[in-house]
């Protein structure tokens, strides 16, 4: 199996937080790396160990894969941030994470390894993440890059779920289905967390889905960049909001405010319509800077999937604008 360096691990795993969405400064460069990761006003810090994740050779299990841990007596672990401790395997582009918390004795004068199973790895891949139990009681977690952010984000109620087997259940239907059963789950903190999970896992889903659906380019003005983001046009938190691919917008960061301000519309034949009434508005308080850039930046229509089943549902963009101030017989 192909070994990188650890500049390379590092370059992969900033890669990967971009893919999920989100930005991220490196702070110390030498292993452990410590990575501030940000989006808008959420920011996380961690420390970063990372090991290449390779088979151990014969004559062990053929189907185990495993990070040798070297050059560390012992894992850091501060108030305040994170610790990650990583296998990357470069043939796979899959990451494993292993939980801190039960790797706290030092390690000076031995290099333990820790193991995961290839086939975890296998159903990670058609599911974005996928955990595995592994001795004394720890939950092992391998994942996508697309998958990072999140992993970061629920680090600890991901690993933590060791502690109850209803909660194990739980996130592995979560991983294969999006879905759980809480009945076995008390009303509580546990339900709770296990709750925030299944939310950010459904909100990496929707955004690979949309931004894959739409050829990675804004739907509104053909930018790439790697600024786009998936817009709901009908709210998430609405009681009709869905993660259907149709109803998502491939936008760049200032259409997707655009849009959520109603400055932006999207008419039921997907030509673009701008709300001039909101456009008066904001000259009246000479916000209207760069008015005219803006809509040149702006296609006639949206670019649409190449797809029809991803189109965005007419009926989904009537409702979802009038949520956000539109007429509807301007969208007709």
């Amino acid at each position: 199996m192909a070994k990188v360096s650890k500049a390379e691990m590092l370059t992969d795993v900033l890669k990967s937080i971009q893919a999920s969405g989100w930005d991220a400064i490196v702070l110390n460069r030498s292993h452990p790396f410590r990575i501030s990761m940000y989006r808008d006003d959420n920011r996380v810090i961690f420390l970063c160990y990372i090991w290449n994740l390779t088979h151990g050779g014969y004559p062990r299990d053929p189907n185990e894969l495993r990070i040798q841990v070297t050059g560390v007596d012992r894992f850091t672990i501060e108030s305040g941030s994170k610790t990650l401790v990583l296998g990357f395997s470069e043939d796979e582009r899959m990451f494993a994470g292993f939980d801190v918390t039960k790797h706290r004795i030092s390690m000076s004068g031995r290099s333990p390894s820790f193991q995961i199973r290839r086939e975890t790895l296998q159903h990670a891949k058609k599911t974005e993440f996928y955990p595995q139990t592994r001795q004394n009681n720890e939950i092992a977690i391998a994942f996508l890059p697309e998958f990072f952010a999140t992993y970061v984000n629920e680090l600890e109620a991901l690993h933590g779920s060791a502690q109850h087997p209803q909660d194990i259940l739980a996130v592995t239907q979560i991983a294969d289905t999006n879905t759980m059963n809480i009945q076995d789950i008390p009303a509580g903190p546990r339900r709770t967390v296990l709750e925030q999970i299944q939310r950010k896992v459904r909100d990496t889903r929707f955004r690979k889905n949309v931004l894959a659906a739409y050829g990675h380019r804004c739907a509104a003005s053909d930018v790439q960049l790697d600024l786009l983001d998936a817009a709901h046009i009908i709210p998430i938190e609405h009681e009709r909001g869905t993660d259907e691919t149709k109803n998502g917008l491939c936008l760049s960061a200032i259409h997707h405010r655009a849009f959520d301000h109603g400055l932006l519309g999207i008419k039921r034949n997907y030509s673009i319509a701008f709300h001039d009434e909101n456009f008066t508005k904001l000259r009246a308080i000479g916000w209207d800077g760069g008015e005219n850039a803006f809509r040149e930046s702006c296609r006639d229509a949206i670019n649409l999937p190449s797809r029809r089943e991803f189109y965005p549902d007419p009926d989904y963009l009537v409702f979802g604008q009038v949520l956000r101030g539109w007429n509807p017989r301007h969208l007709s």
